[in-house]
């Protein structure tokens, strides 16, 4: 399998590449212009695309304004210590829909992956402790704590022998 990125073609293109390759074959069109036979194969199965039309792989949102506003809102949320769901962005992207008159707006599940990618958010939820802390720890970590200055002493290490500070 090739390793190189997609390209993305005008259709200009695709057509001189068609129609050179109705003339001399499409393994003559892969030679002369540089795109495999297969690809060559593909554009000439498509009939009466348009001249400038392309593939809409890497397009801006249509919804600029509100997927402005979503972010600011989430980021938001998040400034105020709190969380976000996928659900409550997707609600909040129907309430901002209405406001700017978008009908046809459906704020789908793809639509959120790819809104917050375009916004380089991720989903964050707040972490817990597996277990309960004992109720003795602050005794148990003062113990700890002596019993580490013991073992320093007794060994004769101390951290002003080895740092150099000043």
């Amino acid at each position: 399998m090739s390793t190189s990125r997609r390209k993305s073609y005008e259709a200009g293109f695709k057509l001189k590449v068609v129609d050179y390759a109705e003339e001399h074959g499409n393994r003559s069109a892969e030679r002369q212009f540089g795109v495999s036979e297969k690809v060559v194969r593909g554009w000439r199965k498509q009939k009466g695309m348009s001249k400038t039309k392309r593939a809409a792989r890497y397009s801006v949102s249509p919804y600029v304004d509100l997927e402005k506003e979503l972010c600011d809102w989430i980021v938001d949320l998040r400034n105020n210590g709190l969380i976000d769901t996928r659900l409550s962005t997707r609600t909040k992207a129907l309430q901002l829909a209405q406001k700017y008159n978008i009908p046809q707006f459906k704020s789908s599940a793809g639509w959120c992956t790819r809104f917050m990618n375009r916004c380089g958010l991720t989903l964050r939820q707040k972490t817990h402790i597996a277990q309960k802390l004992p109720k003795d720890v602050d005794e148990k970590v003062q113990n700890f704590a002596k019993f580490v200055i013991e073992e320093r002493k007794m060994l004769d290490f101390f951290a002003s022998k080895y740092c150099k500070h000043g």
